[in-house]
């Protein structure tokens, strides 16, 4: 992929970013403001298909991304305190759906699981 101005600063805000952030939220941080929304949407669908970023549906049902700091198959930890997201690097639920595709009879070729709970930093504050 061709390195652009635009897709720099993109990359500069989600590698900086503890969360997920929304196409607005990401185009407020970025520096120099040389692109429009639409474009850092076509930028951030073109991340996800590289497999740089994810996309990630909240519960407001409003779309956020999320820079990918592993390049293989991962799952997110969201802290429902704060927000902050992390990396899980590990599935473990193979098993599971083979068995979801015994049972369906469907073929399984990807899933993304999405875990919530209390970050360390929220779990102190809380249990003070």
């Amino acid at each position: 992929m061709r390195q652009t101005p635009q897709r720099e600063a993109i990359l500069k805000v989600l590698q900086t970013a503890d969360r997920p952030l929304t196409v607005e939220e990401i185009w407020a941080r970025m520096e120099k403001r040389r692109s429009g929304i639409p474009t850092v949407y076509r930028n951030l669908e073109r991340f996800v298909g590289e497999g740089w970023a994810e996309s990630i549906l909240g519960q407001d049902q409003i779309m956020r991304f999320v820079l990918c700091r592993s390049a293989h198959h991962h799952h997110h930890l969201s802290c429902e305190t704060c927000g902050k997201m992390v990396e899980v690097d590990a599935c473990g639920i193979e098993t599971s759906l083979a068995g979801m595709e015994a049972l369906s009879g469907y073929r399984i070729t990807r899933h993304q699981l999405h875990l919530f709970g209390i970050c360390p930093s929220c779990r102190a504050a809380i249990e003070g």
